[in-house]
């Protein structure tokens, strides 16, 4: 008995270090699909699907990975020091040969989805490797790094769905996950200021930087703003298979109502420090959402 429960820890200290709700970044793999007008492909749905596990298994790996490295910083954080691994939870032992099978079969998964599929999920993998032993430390450069994580994802998705490129998408993708990105830097520096502590342990910042840090936040939530504006002009309005696509304006109203809210609660110091995390929990992040896909289905079927 005593061994099934310690068993039954170890597997539930495992899913949380994987971090699963984590995933729903992943959903950025169906959106190329989608906005190219094969929401009907049920082959390009499948095998999206496939890319989604394959994608979320690599992650999953990639995380074990930056907790590994960061062990030692992580036992001295506030909120971090929970995480299995840093508490003693998950030994060190099975979370390596945990993270080196996962992430195997999901780029054995990716492989089976075609080459390049394998080659975007491999550079990802070897960025994400790269991020966790030291890029993440240089300040500025790792919330680039950040957002072009992110953006692989639809790099990845227009590859596995063998749908046309689009730039505007990629660039609005890069802009919105930059702000995310100091959204997240931002949150960290403040409360570490508030503790009496100047450097973030395991980062390159000092809570002094957090007036750059919002004044690159705010820059680029208006630059996502502006360059949704222009995909919707230069590409969306263009596409044939919207019905009514004068909708589509709605979209930057949204998307500034949302990552506004995301900067009111960072500068009041309310926001959790992972903003897709916290929007996942977030009714009003939830609305919002709900309001964006109403809008995209109004605009394509009305």
């Amino acid at each position: 008995m005593g061994a099934n429960l310690k068993g039954s820890s170890l597997v539930a200290a495992l899913l949380q270090s994987l971090r699963p709700h984590q995933w729903a970044k992943n959903t950025l793999i169906f959106i190329p699909l989608i906005l190219a007008g094969h929401a009907g492909d049920l082959q390009a749905w499948i095998s999206c699907s496939l890319g989604f596990l394959a994608w979320g298994l690599v992650a999953s790996a990639a995380y074990l990975v930056n907790d590994l490295k960061d062990l030692a910083f992580d036992r001295h954080h506030p909120s971090k020091r929970h995480r299995p691994i840093a508490n003693g939870d998950l030994p060190v032992r099975i979370a390596v040969i945990a993270g080196i099978a996962i992430g195997a079969c999901g780029l054995v998964l990716a492989a089976l989805l075609g080459k390049a599929p394998f080659l975007i999920l491999l550079v990802y993998a070897i960025a994400s490797i790269a991020y966790s032993f030291g890029l993440k430390r240089l300040p500025i450069l790792d919330v680039l790094i950040l957002a072009a994580l992110f953006t692989m994802r639809l790099v990845f998705g227009i590859a596995v769905a063998e749908v046309p490129a689009s730039p505007w998408l990629l660039v609005f993708s890069m802009f919105v996950f930059m702000s995310l990105s100091l959204a997240k830097r931002y949150t960290e520096a403040a409360r570490n200021g508030d503790d009496g502590k100047s450097e973030i342990k395991g980062r390159g910042y000092v809570s002094g930087d957090t007036p750059l840090l919002l004044a690159l936040g705010v820059a680029t939530t208006a630059g996502a703003v502006l360059i949704m504006i222009l995909y919707l002009i230069e590409e969306a309005f263009a596409a044939a298979f919207y019905r009514s696509p004068e909708w589509l304006w709605l979209l930057p109203v949204i998307l500034f109502l949302w990552l506004g809210r995301i900067w009111l609660l960072a500068g009041r110091q309310v926001l959790d420090e992972d903003p897709i995390r916290f929007a996942i929990g977030d009714r009003a992040s939830l609305g919002l959402g709900l309001a964006m896909v109403m809008v995209f289905i109004v605009a394509w079927r009305l």
